[in-house]
C-alpha cells in the first residue's frame, strides 16, 4: 500500500519512504483524513492544533485520544503541563508504542516483525552506517560477576540504576511479546507472565498514562532483576548518562538489537566497559558458557575459546561457570560510556 500523502514526511523520517508495509501500518494507525491532518500538524496542543487544522476541537481531542491509545502519538513529558502531543521520532518508539496497545491483532504483529527483521537491515541500517550514528544502547555487566578489585560505579550497575530511580514503571518487553505471538522464539528463556522491561522516572509517564505500565517498588524491580539474571537475559540500558532511562533485560532469539549484532553485524549496542577473562587451568570444557552466551561469542574446543570481538561483558557466562574459571574485568574507563 503506498505512504499515505500526508503521511510522506513521516515515513522519511522513520526511515521508510519506499516501504508498502509501512504505508499500510500509517494507514491504519492514521486511519481518517482529520488524524493525518493532524499528524502533519505536530507537535501542538488540543487548541493550537483545531486551530492549525481547522478541525472542531471536539474532534482533535478525540482524534488525539485514540490515537494515543493507538500508540501513534504521546505526551511530550517535557512539557506535560501544556498537554502538547508528538509524532513518535523513531522507528523503534512507534514501533514499541503501536505493539503495546491491548487492541493489536495479529496483522498489524506480523507487518512490524517484517519491517524490523526484513525491511531494516536493507532500509535504515546502511544510512545508521554511513551517518556513523552512535549505538543507542549499551550492556551493563551482572554486577556479582565483576572481579573484586575492579570497582563497579553507580552507571555500570542495574542495582543501582534502580535504588536511585524516583519512578519505576515496568512494562511488557515488545520484542519478545511479538516473536512470542508469532511462535518464532519457542524456546525463549525469559521467565513467563513477568514484564521485565522497566522505565525510571519520565520515561515511565507515558506508559502509567496509557494503561499499560505498572509501578513497581525498588524491591519488586530487584526481584525482576534477579529473575532475569537467572534466566541469562542481558542487561541493557541507553548508550548515555541519564536521569530518564530504560533498563531492558534481552534474549537472542526475540531481542531486535541482538538481532541485528548477531544476525546483521550491526553494532546496536556497545559492550559494558568489563570483558570475560578465562583461567584456561581451571576450564573444565562443559559448554555450560556457550549455551549461556547471548552474543555467540563462545565455543568450546577442548576449553573455552572466547572471541574478543564479540563479547559484549555482561557476565552471563561467569555466573553459571561451575568451575569458576571465568571472571570479568575492566578494560574500558569509566569515560567510556557517553555522557550527553
Amino acid at each position: 500500500m503506498p505512504i499515505p500523502e500526508k503521511l510522506k514526511f513521516y515515513a522519511k523520517q522513520l526511515g521508510y519512504s519506499n516501504s508498502e508495509t509501512m504505508g499500510k501500518i500509517l494507514s491504519l494507525i492514521f486511519n481518517t483524513n482529520e488524524k493525518q491532518d493532524i499528524a502533519a500538524a505536530l507537535p501542538g496542543n488540543n487548541v493550537r492544533l483545531a486551530a492549525l487544522t481547522g478541525i472542531p476541537l471536539e474532534i482533535v481531542e478525540k482524534s488525539l485520544a485514540e490515537l494515543r491509545h493507538m500508540g501513534a502519538v504521546c505526551k511530550n513529558q517535557r512539557k506535560s503541563h501544556e498537554d502538547e502531543f508528538l509524532l513518535y521520532p523513531g522507528i523503534i518508539e512507534i514501533r514499541d508504542a503501536v505493539l503495546l496497545c491491548p487492541d493489536v491483532d495479529s496483522e498489524m504483529v506480523e507487518m512490524w516483525d517484517y519491517i524490523i527483521r526484513e525491511e531494516m537491515p536493507e532500509m535504515i541500517i546502511p544510512k545508521w552506517t554511513e551517518m556513523e550514528t552512535p549505538p543507542l544502547m549499551r550492556t551493563i555487566p551482572i554486577e556479582e560477576t565483576v572481579e573484586s578489585n575492579s570497582k563497579v560505579l553507580d552507571v555500570d550497575s542495574a542495582r543501582s540504576l534502580i535504588e536511585n530511580a524516583e519512578q519505576i514503571v515496568a512494562i511488557p518487553c515488545v520484542c519478545r511479546l511479538s516473536r512470542h505471538h508469532l511462535n518464532k522464539s519457542p524456546d525463549c528463556p525469559a521467565p513467563k507472565d513477568l514484564d521485565l522491561c522497566m522505565l525510571f522516572n519520565r520515561f515511565g509517564n507515558e506508559a502509567i498514562d496509557r494503561g499499560i505500565g505498572t509501578l513497581l517498588s525498588k524491591e519488586e524491580a530487584i526481584q525482576r532483576l534477579k529473575a532475569a539474571e537467572d534466566a541469562g537475559l542481558v542487561h541493557m540500558t541507553r548508550n548515555n548518562v541519564k536521569k530518564d532511562m530504560s533498563l531492558c533485560n534481552c534474549c537472542s532469539c526475540c531481542c531486535t538489537g541482538l538481532f541485528l549484532v548477531n544476525q546483521i553485524n550491526y553494532s546496536a549496542f556497545v559492550p559494558s566497559r568489563f570483558g570475560v577473562k578465562l583461567i584456561e587451568e581451571e576450564c573444565v570444557g562443559c559448554e555450560t558458557c556457550v549455551d549461556r552466551c547471548q552474543f555467540h561469542a563462545i565455543a568450546v574446543d577442548d576449553i573455552a575459546q572466547i572471541d574478543p570481538d564479540k563479547c559484549f561483558g555482561c557476565g552471563n557466562c561467569v555466573q553459571t561457570c561451575p568451575s569458576g574459571a571465568l571472571f570479568l574485568v575492566e578494560m574500558r574507563p569509566k569515560e567510556f560510556i557517553r555522557s550527553t
